[in-house]
């Protein structure tokens, strides 16, 4: 066989090659020309599945800052100038001395981009808590954790991400007195020259007020909380994350997004509220899982976020504490500008939870698109509707999603979704008279434990039915004598179903998992439109979804004879 004369050159066999380089050797290959610089470092990010770093990068951050990890792939690229997409993963990160040197690095990185778009940083910080922190390591670690994000932020970061962020927060502790101002602080006086004696006498006073001094002053709610000293340190002087006087100059950030409220306390709460008030934010996502049990810390963390994002146009709430939610729905009311509102299901703890609700005020807002919660949520809402002025839906309001997590595919599982589908279906078609309802989309959002486990036993199902008509017998159960299906009681509103499928979207549009998805469609006769959504491009837009292949979508029009379109994201 003959071997062509450029194949020693190729880009194939060099990057078989510095894959199996030391570290230290692909460092120097890097540093040999463009075309090696390029080959080397895709050579790392390949080993982490990074393969268009400029678009998507998730960075799985080593613990040893020596070691050749994703970023220090990116640090050592002449190449990559712009990041659409970037994720800091820091879970491997245990100790505080390598997390600041990672934070050191991280700024360098996005410090010589030219353009950002998403930047998402994972530091889930938990083991700090444990250990004894310095106020000279606490101080250290503020301004690392500072520098990274300001210069994220001026590199026109358009959506900002945390997790974790919650180490230090814990540090900090609300007061009893809220009247506490940040002008009661006491400064440090006039220190004059004084003898020997006199200073030996006056050190440790000295050495308290001057550290009081040092420490940037807290803003006026700020003051409100209060740090004990520990045995590193004779007093406690105020840390935190200061906020840049520029921000309002430099801000482009539209997206904010939290799953921790430790962004929300002190020591990053001065730097979160002020980006946020500088900031045109129209979208956020938060998570009150962890707000602090203090009913009166609640509500001011509550209260701060209203007034530094009071024209929000989309909120999602991914999680919260058990009975935290009537405070939530109340506070909701306050954004008169809301658009879309998206409650994931894990947000009530228990079905009574929504039955406290006080839904008058969210019914009230004016300007509603779209609405994503669970079914018993949605209910409750449009009942809300039918009891406020006028008596309807939002005349804005075009979708009603539906979540729901699949766990069962028995057959009584099966009829009780069929059964909260109708519900809601019904709950739409009271609550609005039909040329207003015939603009609405109502979306059944589908994801899963175990897909490949759900699919299969729903397709069982459909199997012994079909067996059943084809080959009718006097001992068959009553329960299958009826398709598990959903029949609108109208031809309003439209139906779409959307269902969250553990694979890759090429896999889907060469119909990998075809099967699985028209068992999941045989429930939704009228179905009118489908999307069919992977979770494996996280950085990939729904405003980008591809359209189902034709082939695909004429196997689902079998069962679906009204579907007319199909998408992929």
């Amino acid at each position: 066989m003959s071997i062509p004369q450029n194949f020693w050159c190729t880009d194939e066999l060099a990057l078989h090659t510095f894959a199996s380089l030391p570290a230290p050797d692909l460092r120097n290959c890097a540093q040999v020309s463009r075309s090696f610089n390029r080959i080397a470092v895709q050579s790392v990010l390949d080993r982490h599945e990074i393969w268009s770093a400029q678009r998507s990068a998730a960075l799985q951050l080593a613990d040893d800052p020596n070691d050749l990890d994703g970023l220090s792939a990116l640090l050592l690229s002449i190449h990559v100038k712009n990041l659409a997409y970037v994720m800091f993963n820091l879970m491997k990160v245990v100790s505080l001395p390598s997390a600041l040197k990672t934070f050191h690095k991280m700024q360098r990185l996005v410090d010589r981009m030219e353009s950002l778009g998403t930047v998402h940083a994972n530091w889930p910080s938990a083991a700090y808590q444990e250990q004894p922190i310095s106020d000279k390591m606490l101080a250290t670690a503020c301004k690392c954790v500072e520098d990274f994000l300001d210069t994220v932020i001026s590199k026109g970061c358009t959506t900002l991400e945390f997790s974790g962020f919650y180490a230090f927060a814990s540090n900090y502790k609300l007061k009893k007195n809220l009247a506490f101002t940040a002008a009661e602080i006491p400064r440090a006086p006039a220190v004059e020259k004084l003898s020997i004696w006199e200073n030996a006498r006056g050190y440790l006073p000295s050495r308290r007020a001057r550290a009081a001094s040092d420490a940037p002053l807290p803003l006026l709610e700020e003051g409100s909380y209060s740090r004990k000293s520990s045995r590193f340190s004779i007093s406690a002087p105020w840390i935190s994350l200061t906020p840049s006087p520029k921000l309002s100059q430099v801000t482009k950030l539209a997206t904010f997004s939290t799953h921790s409220t430790g962004v929300f306390r002190p020591p990053f709460s001065q730097w979160t509220f002020a980006l946020l008030k500088a900031s045109a934010v129209t979208s956020i996502k938060l998570s009150f899982k962890d707000v602090p049990d203090n009913g009166v810390e609640s509500k001011l963390i509550l209260d701060r976020l209203a007034e530094a994002v009071p024209d929000v146009t989309t909120i999602r709430l991914s999680s919260a504490r058990p009975g935290l939610m009537k405070n939530v729905v109340a506070w909701l009311g306050r954004f008169q500008q809301l658009e879309v509102l998206k409650i994931e299901p894990a947000c009530f703890s228990a079905g009574n939870d929504i039955d406290d609700l006080e839904l008058q005020a969210l019914a009230r807002l004016p300007h509603m698109k779209q609405l994503r919660s669970s079914s018993s949520f949605l209910c409750a809402y449009l009942a809300s509707c039918r009891g406020v002025d006028g008596g309807s839906l939002p005349r804005n309001l075009r979708k009603v999603i539906m979540k729901h997590k699949w766990t069962s595919s028995t057959q009584s599982a099966v009829s009780a979704f069929i059964k909260d589908v109708e519900r809601l279906d019904n709950a739409i078609v009271e609550a609005s008279p039909e040329p207003e309802a015939r603009c609405l989309t109502l979306y059944i959002h589908l994801y899963f434990d175990s897909f490949p486990d759900r699919a299969e036993a729903l397709k069982r199902i459909w199997n012994r039915l079909d067996s059943r008509i084809l080959h009718p017998s006097s001992d068959a159960k009553v329960s299958l004598e009826t398709p598990p299906c959903f029949h609108p009681i109208k031809s309003w509103p439209q139906l779409c179903l959307e269902l969250m499928l553990p694979t890759t979207a090429d896999e889907i549009q060469r119909g990998v998992v075809d099967e699985e998805v028209i068992a999941f469609c045989r429930m939704f006769p009228t179905l009118w439109k489908i999307k069919l959504c992977s979770p494996s491009s996280p950085a990939v837009s729904p405003r980008l979804a591809l359209p189902l292949r034709r082939e695909r979508l004429d196997k689902l029009q079998s069962v679906c004879p009204g579907l007319h379109y199909g998408w992929v994201y």
